[in-house]
């Protein structure tokens, strides 16, 4: 365990990993779950605009988008 002091003078201490609490890790594993589904919802978007090709090419999306 190592005790710091934060920029407004308040003392605060860090474990080492064993001592992470469950709510922390399960906040961090949550965390990287949301981080892996945007990216996969990233790489959809981009393969459906890639699929699509620009606006301009197809009249019948201009319709749909009206």
């Amino acid at each position: 365990m190592l005790e710091q002091i934060d920029h407004r003078g308040k003392r605060f201490t860090i474990d080492d990993e064993d001592g992470v609490d469950d709510v922390a890790r399960e906040r961090c594993r949550r965390d990287e779950l949301l981080e892996r589904q945007a990216q996969r919802e990233i790489r959809e978007l981009e393969c459906a605009k890639a699929v699509a090709g620009p606006v301009g090419k197809h009249s019948g999306v201009e319709v749909l988008r009206r």
